[in-house]
């Protein structure tokens, strides 16, 4: 028994006519009777009642079909299943970072899947947030990590990292003696934070205004080390995440914990459809992933359910 012989007979019963059948199946009419009669005398009994008019399935015909389109929906499965998993192995995977990505061990992960697939060309495109959504959105890159999110229903944003703002300033400042400071005591500072098109500076900034000022931002610069040099300058004072100005950047500057807090969470943003076999796989790598990383000290990980199609999240 061969495959192409149960093609053959499901070919029949459900055109019950050889001759439309071989033409749908791109093959001569003798060659389909041929392997049938063949597949019936292996058998040893007749799948089908032929008469000079009609072609019917016998009581033992109806009996074996039903078998034979359980195994062929089994063989086109195991197919569908082996082209996704040759199709992950290799490709292209374009994927955009916000800057602050590399101190909260992201780039871990991006080693981690490479090792793992070696084969997958990983492009990594350095965005704002503002900046990589649109990009998602066009196709230009597969998915991203970003902080804020939108309402867009076409994207799906996975929480993958929490973390909170802190206010950074120099050991001279007034302030440094402190452990943690109100929002509303920093109306009269100068601050320096990351560009506009960052999600961080717009959730400062909309904190500010809940609490009835408007910040003084005189400088604003994507480069944490540059921020945190600034600031030990005493030029003025720093919005960011603890996670990023926790890290060890050398002396002279103090961070002080934000009251009330402005929780800040990293997200993975894909599309809700069609997405490819490479970028499903890394979606299910990256929460595998994500569910073992636990820093308590600076941030925490938030492990999730993977869900292609799951509902998006709302910011803030």
């Amino acid at each position: 028994m061969e495959m192409h012989q149960l093609e053959y007979v499901l070919a029949v019963a459900k055109y019950k006519n050889f001759t439309r059948a071989s033409e749908v199946l791109k093959t001569s009419q003798s060659s389909l009777s041929q392997q049938i009669i063949k597949l019936e005398n292996e058998l040893g009994i007749s799948l089908f009642v032929r008469t000079t008019r009609s072609v019917e399935l016998s009581p033992a015909g109806e009996e074996f079909v039903k078998h034979a389109r359980r195994i062929m929906s089994e063989v086109i499965e195991a197919r569908r299943c082996i082209h996704e998993y040759t199709s992950f192995e290799k490709g292209n995977l374009t994927v955009g970072i916000i800057p602050v990505v590399g101190h909260y061990r992201l780039p871990n992960l991006f080693s981690s899947y490479k090792k793992s697939f070696p084969r997958v060309i990983l492009n990594l495109l350095e965005r704002q947030c503002k900046e990589l959504i649109p990009m998602l959105n066009s196709h230009e890159i597969d998915a991203a990590f970003v902080h804020q999110t939108i309402e867009e229903p076409n994207l799906q944003f996975t929480p993958l990292i929490t973390d909170q703002m802190v206010i950074v300033t120099s050991e001279r400042h007034p302030f440094a003696a402190r452990k943690s400071i109100n929002i509303k005591e920093l109306e009269y500072e100068k601050f320096i934070v990351p560009p506009p098109t960052s999600g961080y500076n717009q959730d400062f900034q909309k904190a500010c205004r809940s609490a009835e000022f408007e910040p003084e931002i005189i400088l604003t610069c994507s480069s944490v080390k540059t921020i945190l040099g600034l600031v030990r300058e005493d030029l003025g004072v720093a919005a960011l995440p603890a996670g990023v100005a926790s890290m060890d950047w050398g002396f002279g500057t103090k961070n002080l914990e934000l009251k009330p807090a402005i929780n800040s969470t990293i997200f993975l943003a894909t599309r809700n459809k069609d997405l490819l076999p490479t970028l499903k796989e890394f979606i299910k790598f990256t929460s595998k992933w994500t569910q073992k990383q636990i820093n308590p000290d600076h941030y925490k990980f938030i492990p999730f359910k993977l869900s292609i199609s799951g509902q998006k999240l709302k910011s803030g």
